[in-house]
């Protein structure tokens, strides 16, 4: 356990804003687990699954170490944890750290990881993407899906950067994104067989607004977008309208989920490029990029959903 600073803040609302300086340098996939009222996120580049209790005084961050990046986690409805790993799937038991194979992801060419994912509403299957993980993005990357039965499929390829994978509230739309191309598609979903249908366009956000990584959908049906390259969450309705946005303190939000006891709060984690880390980790307010890498708590809009569990047969 290591004690993280808070700073207050005011979001583009007017409203308090939490800033958590947990110093991740890729902090991704929030999720909030109510059982034990803790919200669990990865950092990817650090390689480790942590956790916050966001309403302690003095608040710590729990971590577990890996031995390779991680891209994507879910929590699991016995209480261990899916990650999805450089090349594989494994299950995590909090209590003491073990791993266990879950599977294989060999249809990955090199170069490539596996980067976001998301539970169906359902709780039956695990959406997960991959990137080329090189400088130069190559659409190399790919959808893949995970049964209860521990088989993976591969639903959709052409990607350079699978990202912002979502379910609609009914659970019969799924949404997925290329942060390089900065498009969005929503696509029917298939409950009972897993897949999905014809994709379709939805949205649009280039580097000036905010290309899109990873998203949430609320009870209203809007996107809820982490603007990588702009600061800020962009939000667009059910029908694609561009809503408006909320900015934030960091360059860099990666994705945005719903917590607290009543979903009351949005976390947004955020991640810190290696040409903006010259130095070490400031607490200076004053120092540009001061919050990059940082969680934030937000006053959400009071329309969360909660993040489904994924159920093993």
């Amino acid at each position: 356990m290591r004690h993280v600073s808070r700073h207050q803040h005011l979001d583009g609302r007017g409203s308090a804003m939490t800033e958590y300086r947990v110093h991740n340098r890729v902090g991704e996939n929030p999720v909030w687990d109510a059982g034990s009222g803790r919200l669990l996120w990865i950092d990817v580049r650090r390689q480790q699954l942590l956790s916050i209790d966001p309403q302690s005084d003095e608040p710590t961050v729990q971590h577990w170490q890996l031995d390779e990046p991680v891209g994507a986690m879910a929590l699991c409805a016995d209480g261990r944890v899916l990650l999805a790993l450089r090349r594989r799937l494994v299950l995590l038991d909090r209590r003491d750290g073990s791993l266990k194979p879950v599977a294989e992801v060999d249809t990955e060419p090199p170069g490539n990881r596996l980067n976001d994912g998301k539970v169906s509403p359902g709780g039956g299957w695990f959406v997960f993407g991959s990137m080329n993980d090189g400088s130069h993005k190559l659409p190399t990357g790919s959808l893949h899906v995970l049964g209860a039965d521990g088989r993976v499929r591969r639903l959709r390829g052409g990607l350079c950067v699978a990202n912002g994978i979502a379910f609609s509230p009914d659970g019969l739309q799924i949404y997925f994104s290329d942060s390089h191309a900065g498009q969005v598609w929503v696509a029917p979903w298939d409950e009972a067989r897993g897949d999905l249908g014809a994709p379709r366009h939805f949205v649009f956000s280039g580097e000036a607004e905010g290309r899109p990584d990873g998203a949430v959908v609320n009870r209203r049906g809007d996107y809820l977008s982490a603007g990588v390259s702009a600061g800020r969450l962009n939000r667009f309705s059910a029908d694609g309208l561009r809503l408006p946005a909320l900015h934030l303190p960091c360059r860099a939000p990666t994705m945005c989920c719903y917590g607290g006891p009543s979903l009351q709060w949005w976390f947004v984690t955020s991640l810190v490029r290696p040409e903006w880390t010259a130095g070490p980790p400031q607490d200076d307010e004053q120092h540009a990029g001061s919050c990059d890498g940082s969680l934030f708590r937000l006053v959400s809009d009071g329309l969360g959903l909660p993040a489904a569990s994924f159920r093993f047969l």
